[in-house]
């Protein structure tokens, strides 16, 4: 497992560099290496990816509540199973005389089915203060430390005793009824549906580093506690990092308009909610650090004296009326003074607090914030929430700044232009990293999960975490998550990271987003390949699809990556042929060739050869079919590989997307009575070629001319849109429904 401890321009004595997260929702078992600076976690929807963000939030936050939909799936059978024994037992777990059980193996037993979160840190000269509680001997020199939070509905015998007898109780009315009832509760995760403080104590723990997976990277499990463990105080994780969450921004634009009685003028998100809360929090009267802010406390003043002398000008005409009633009388107070108390924060708290001038206008040009566009309001949020927790994070209550700074983002793409999510990730981190030298001891780690592209590409592979669904293991299973660091994706191999990120970057790619792949050979099939989707695959048409052009002599070079993501996936590419013949000096070469004789020609194309099927020999193309043609590993993964075979209607093998259209539709093209350009042209070459042979021989003669495949392409994209009977050449057919059925929902269990 790939991970750098040490930043370009700082030198921080403590780093997080990866996370562990077990049977937290659908995250069964998965590890993340966390980069020094900048990690982003990609994948298709519901893949798992808000799951990790919720997870390290809910885990380090101290204050957030888990759910009973927290527990991963996996774990339901065995809770059920042991509260059903709860229910079983003769007498009250909790009572002196319940002796029914092994309660120390049903603990162990109980803890083993909850959510776990392990950080891993290393930690350099420097910051042995802050490993001392985590250390496993004395004899640590500096290097890896892990810590273990786990959820504890109970962490003592008494506790889950305590916890069986109320789920006993509540479970007895109902005990003896068939299994189809309803009433509450049906089982323990219903009862913690209606009690949620059960699951709101959590524990910590030192782990041995040299059961780390940075030190067990090829065969790794995830560690056991030992018997004797002991929970360690939060107070000790305090100072070795804080965490700090941003939500996706959805409440954006719905402030204008909303006047109905009780609503917020403040969506959660907008820069003046920020502005807001720091006021709340530092510009306030009764601040406990009033002499930050000494002008504006004696304009406070100044202004409250102000406004209780206006007062007393407006109301004393009406304490004049009070008095003609009689009071006060002669022991009673014999005046009344106002005092006013102006709370700063309170002045901000309306919809038109923060206010907008246009640039060169007067200062009578102002516009409330809901006026401005929506990517400005979530930039400004955004950046103003990043500069909060740094000051936060520098300036804490007590002690000293946290050594790991630890922020979380969830999807801060939203309204934001292309521009800005190209630098969105660097901008991010310079605003939340501490400026001041005297700080360059402290680590700024931040977190993101994204559905955009051009976010996730900004930057290298290696800040990449891809979280893809694994397919079940058996009939009925339910899908979990894996985390696929795309660091190590391509190893040592830099000229294929470096042409995979050209290329993401380039083409803007949403691969990574995809619930599968079409890899296409050029422009002409990524034109119409997915018009065929759409017209002759109904149930593909729903799925979210990325679709390729990378070209047949480099589909090859992102094969790590495909395989590695693990989605389902159809490579269409040319067949290539070609034969041997004497170049100059009699030395032999490779010339492309039309298919008269498969047995005297081999396959040229690079991606079939060296990836699948292997095959050199043109004619072992022909005989392959069903599962030959799909390339698999033992995770799941399955890719169909897809290239010119022989057209049944007119007994010909076509080497090429163009000649094998015009083959398939051989009857329309020779019916065709108008065309010009490329379309024209083959129109021709259909009409004065009757022999097959010889058609074969003049498409391969046009198609190695000046022939404008694009434009060719671009007139069948319209006759086809237009509803002309031009079918799909049967090789790209097959594969697509091959992709189609592999798309569908699994019988028995979810979709694959």
């Amino acid at each position: 497992m790939t991970a750098n401890p040490t930043d370009d321009t700082a030198h921080p004595h403590v780093q997080l560099v990866c996370v562990e997260i077990n049977r937290f929702r659908r995250l069964q078992s998965v590890i993340a290496p966390i980069d020094p600076k900048t990690t982003v976690f990609v994948g298709a929807n519901n893949s798992g990816k808000t799951s990790v963000l919720n997870a390290i939030r809910k885990f380090l936050s101290g204050s957030s509540k888990f759910g009973a939909f927290d527990l991963s799936i996996d774990q339901w059978p065995k809770l059920r199973q042991l509260a059903k024994i709860w229910e079983d037992l003769d007498k009250s777990p909790s009572s002196n005389e319940s002796e029914e059980l092994n309660w120390e193996d049903h603990l162990r037993d109980f803890l083993a089915c909850m959510p776990t979160l392990d950080l891993w840190f290393s930690i350099q000269e420097g910051g042995y203060h802050l490993a001392l509680p985590f250390l496993p001997s004395l004899q640590w020199s500096g290097g890896i430390i892990g810590v273990r939070i786990r959820l504890e509905p109970a962490s003592t015998i008494e506790e889950l005793q305590t916890l069986a007898s109320r789920y006993r109780e509540a479970r007895l009315p109902f005990k003896d009824q068939s299994g189809i009832s309803r009433a509450w509760p049906t089982d323990i995760l219903d009862y913690w549906l209606r009690h949620p403080k059960d699951l709101s104590k959590t524990a910590i723990y030192k782990l041995d580093p040299a059961k780390s997976p940075l030190e067990n990277e090829t065969k790794y499990s995830p560690q056991e506690l030992p018997k004797t463990a002991v929970s360690i105080e939060r107070s000790n994780l305090t100072p070795l990092i804080q965490v700090d969450f941003v939500p996706a921004q959805r409440g954006l634009g719905l402030e204008e308009g909303d006047n109905s009685p009780g609503s917020n003028p403040h969506r959660v998100g907008l820069f003046s909610q920020q502005v807001l809360k720091f006021a709340r929090k530092n510009l306030g009267s009764d601040n406990p650090n009033p002499g930050h802010h000494p002008e504006l406390l004696s304009a406070i003043a100044k202004a409250q004296e102000q406004l209780d002398s206006q007062i007393r000008t407006v109301l004393e005409p009406t304490i004049g009326d009070v008095r003609k009633l009689g009071y006060p009388g002669l022991h009673d107070p014999q005046d009344i003074e106002f005092r006013t108390r102006i709370n700063t924060a309170e002045l901000l708290d309306h919809s038109t607090a923060v206010q907008y001038r246009v640039e060169g206008q007067t200062n009578e040009t102002l516009f409330p914030e809901h006026t401005i566009g929506l990517g400005y309001q979530n930039l400004q949020s955004l950046s103003y929430q990043l500069v909060s927790f740094r000051d936060e994070r520098l300036n804490p209550p007590a002690g000293t700044p946290a050594a790991v700074h630890l922020v979380l983002l969830e999807e801060p793409e939203a309204h934001l232009h292309v521009q800005v999510q190209r630098v969105f990730p660097r901008r991010a981190h310079e605003l939340v990293r501490p400026c001041d030298k005297a700080h360059s001891h402290l680590s700024t780690q931040l977190i993101l999960s994204t559905h955009a592209s051009h976010l996730a590409h900004s930057e290298s592979f290696t800040n990449l975490r891809y979280v893809k669904r694994t397919i079940p293991p058996k009939s009925g299973g339910m899908a979990a998550s894996e985390i696929v660091n795309l660091a190590d994706v391509f190893g040592a191999d830099t000229a294929t990271r470096t042409f995979a990120e050209r290329y993401f970057q380039v083409q803007h790619t949403d691969l990574l987003f995809a619930d599968a792949a079409v890899l296409v050979e050029g422009t002409a099939e990524r034109m119409l390949v997915p018009l065929y989707v759409e017209n002759d695959f109904p149930n593909l048409r729903s799925r979210y699809i990325s679709y390729l052009d990378v070209g047949g002599s480099h589909a090859h070079r992102l094969k790590p990556l495909i395989e590695r993501l693990g989605i389902p996936s159809v490579i269409i590419t040319d067949i290539d042929p070609v034969e041997l013949v004497k170049g100059k000096s009699d030395k032999p070469v490779r010339k492309a060739a039309f298919i008269s004789d498969p047995k005297k020609l081999e396959c040229g194309n690079s991606t079939l050869r060296d990836w699948h099927p292997g095959k050199v020999s043109l004619a072992d193309y022909r005989e392959l079919s069903g599962d030959e043609l799909v390339w698999s590993n033992d995770k799941g993964t399955r890719i169909r590989f897809a290239w010119q075979t022989p057209v049944d209607e007119t007994d010909t093998w076509p080497t090429s997307w163009e000649d094998s259209l015009i083959l398939t539709n051989l009857k329309w093209f020779r019916k065709q009575t108008e065309g010009t350009g490329p379309f024209g042209r083959a129109v021709e070459v259909t009409q004065e070629n009757t022999d097959q042979q010889k058609l074969l021989k003049a498409l391969h003669e046009m198609m190695h001319k000046s022939f404008k495949k694009g434009d060719f392409a671009a007139t069948i994209f319209e006759r086809v849109s237009l509803g002309e009977p031009i079918k799909c050449p049967s090789y790209i057919s097959s594969a697509l429904s091959w992709l189609e059925n592999e798309m569908q929902p699994k019988k028995g269990g979810p979709e694959a």
